[in-house]
């Protein structure tokens, strides 16, 4: 048995010597026919072996690689054949997407652009008579809105577009207006540019001797303007350019410059007026007042119009009545001319202490101790600088013709009784009769 096994062994170690030089002769006796060998292992379309062996040949080896280059190159080209369809497929879509928006867009820039047509020619709209507020400082943004709301337009956008591109939007005007819905948006922007539309009015009374600070008291209680503002403006150069205003001697001394000027009457405003506007309307109708009857014979008495107005509101606010007028101005006649003389050069007048304030109370606080006015007329000599009030008419006509008499000093009890006296010890009498002294 043990002679078996030999036998087994020694026929296997020799098979597999005849295989191994069977192998090596293939190899290397015919390189071609080798490309060929099983022991390659299989092969590709093109008759290449599809896997490199660490003895495959040289040849081999390069028809391999080329290979290799030419199958990447081919899907390289593959891949950029793709990308291009995938671009034309998406560059076809993005088209159709783009045409449809500019389809939608053109169809809603239309149906916008009739509607706006209609709405700003006013096309088939029904006729009825609106009231609208226009805020003071708005934009033609906010005053679009307010006419759509009160139902004068359909289209705010719109509206506000023809506003810029016709540059009304910097001359619309605030206030209250009545406005017909069939208006087209020409006459809109026409009705809202000027203040005679606006129904916002406010008749205000002055009465006669209210002075500049009651006057914008008296405004701005009204809702006409701020007083702060009336107060501004009386008291700038800003009205240089009336022909009453020109005469004023430019006195530093004055406390308001329009003192004077504004005319006691009726008037009407707009609710939240200019200023400027509201006062140039009671410096206009003074100047109306003024009439050349009044000019002329303030010239005959070598007085100017400020020195008549100046005199006038004294009267105004010294008489008791028309009648009283006439007296008291010829008291102020007198010592203004024989005051020296009779010792009266100072016309001394209560209207003119505290002024541009009524009494003592009404001084500021941190002033009324040492408070001193510059009008005083009981410290200086003559008129004050310039008018305390704004007198009427009648105290307009006093001082023009004052009565003729010798009276240099007058009272009035509180119920309004004048005296009249020539000297001061008939006033010191006539004191003691009007309750005035002891």
């Amino acid at each position: 048995m043990r002679d078996d096994d030999n036998q087994r062994r020694t026929r296997g170690q020799e098979d597999q010597r005849q295989n191994r030089a069977r192998q090596f002769r293939v190899e290397f006796n015919d390189e071609d026919d080798m490309d060929d060998s099983v022991s390659q292992g299989p092969r590709s379309a093109a008759g290449e072996p599809d896997v490199l062996h660490s003895y495959s040949s040289p040849q081999t080896r390069k028809a391999m690689v080329e290979s290799e280059r030419r199958a990447q190159k081919a899907q390289e080209k593959a891949l950029r054949e793709r990308s291009r369809e995938k671009g034309r497929k998406n560059r076809r879509f993005f088209r159709m997407i783009w045409m449809s928006m500019i389809l939608i867009l053109g169809i809603g820039t239309g149906q916008y652009l009739v509607s706006g047509m209609a709405d700003m020619l006013a096309y088939q709209k029904p006729e009825s008579v609106v009231t609208v507020e226009i805020p003071k400082g708005a934009s033609v943004g906010e005053i679009a809105k307010v006419l759509y709301r009160g139902g004068v337009i359909d289209q705010p956008g719109f509206f506000q577009l023809y506003s810029t591109i016709t540059r009304a939007n910097a001359s619309y005007l605030h206030g209250t207006y009545e406005l017909k819905t069939d208006m087209d948006y020409e006459a809109i922007i026409n009705y809202l540019q000027t203040n005679n539309n606006r129904t916002d009015i406010v008749k205000v009374l002055f009465p006669e001797g209210l002075n500049v600070q009651e006057v914008a008291a008296l405004m701005e209680k009204n809702g006409v303007c701020s007083a702060q503002d009336i107060l501004k403006y009386a008291n700038s150069q800003d009205f240089n350019n009336y022909d009453l205003i020109k005469t004023i001697a430019n006195d530093s001394e004055r406390y308001y410059l329009l003192e004077g000027y504004l005319f006691p009457d009726t008037y009407e405003f707009y609710k939240d007026e200019d200023p400027k506007q509201a006062l140039g309307k009671m410096i206009n109708n003074a100047g109306k007042k003024l009439t050349a009857d009044v000019r002329r014979k303030a010239q005959e008495q070598g007085m100017t119009l400020d020195q008549v107005l100046n005199l006038a509101s004294i009267i105004q606010e010294e008489s008791a009545d028309e009648e009283d007028m006439y007296q008291v101005s010829s008291v102020l006649h007198n010592r203004l001319k024989n005051g020296v003389a009779t010792g009266t050069q100072q016309l001394g007048c209560d209207s003119t202490i505290y002024y541009p304030y009524r009494t003592r109370a009404q001084v500021p606080a941190a002033q009324r101790e040492t408070y001193s006015s510059r009008y005083n007329t009981y410290n200086i000599t003559g008129l004050p600088p310039g008018p305390i009030a704004n007198p009427g008419s009648a105290a307009i006509d006093a001082a023009l013709n004052p009565a003729k008499t010798d009276y240099y000093y007058f009272c009035h009890s509180a119920d309004g009784k004048a005296y009249y006296a020539k000297t001061a010890e008939q006033h010191q009498k006539n004191l003691k009769k009007a309750g005035l002294a002891q």
